[in-house]
């Protein structure tokens, strides 16, 4: 690790802890004992854990990806454990990952490896965000009760296949015209 990265690697970590002595301590100042600082107390390692990889030169990105999808379950788990209301980890939480991380992953890998334009790209990434908007909104509402799918995840879904659309049609207008360019 170079200097530069070592010294934002330090600035971070140091901002993480800073960050989460504060939360107690303002917790503490205010409530007399530890309420709302035990999501900063989870969180914050959990972040620091994610992001910290984009720091390593050569596959930063790729390590940070690994690092989310080691820790997004016990993440998940231990957040259920400190909120207020029923237990949501099996049958939200689970869920949620298992549809979540593949997607991310797709993602990743479509820029990684796909030879196509950004339009292209962007296109599928918006459609897949989507449909795991339209997957985890159905399953919310099943254990909400609330009927077979709300009005709302409906529409942000179609928005997304809307812009998907909208994007490949630029997509294809941009290699069409980069086509012409390129034979003229």
């Amino acid at each position: 690790m170079g200097k530069n990265r070592k010294l934002v690697f330090m600035s971070f970590s140091l901002a993480c802890v800073i960050s989460i002595i504060t939360c107690v301590i303002v917790d503490f100042a205010i409530n007399r004992h530890i309420t709302w600082s035990t999501y900063a107390i989870l969180s914050v390692p959990f972040g620091w854990l994610v992001l910290s990889p984009l720091l390593i030169k050569n596959h930063g990105f790729l390590l940070s990806l690994c690092s989310l999808t080691l820790f997004v379950l016990p993440y998940l788990f231990l957040l259920d454990k400190i909120t207020p209301v029923v237990s949501w980890f099996v049958p939200l939480g689970i869920p949620s990952a298992a549809v979540g991380m593949p997607a991310i992953w797709a993602i990743y890998l479509l820029f990684r490896f796909l030879k196509t334009n950004l339009w292209h790209k962007s296109a599928a990434t918006v459609f897949i965000a989507g449909a795991v908007n339209l997957l985890i909104g159905y399953q919310i509402d099943v254990i909400l009760e609330a009927g077979p799918i709300s009005i709302s995840t409906v529409l942000s879904s179609a928005g997304c296949a809307i812009i998907a659309v909208a994007l490949f049609l630029l997509g294809r207008k941009w290699s069409h015209a980069k086509r012409a360019e390129q034979v003229s």
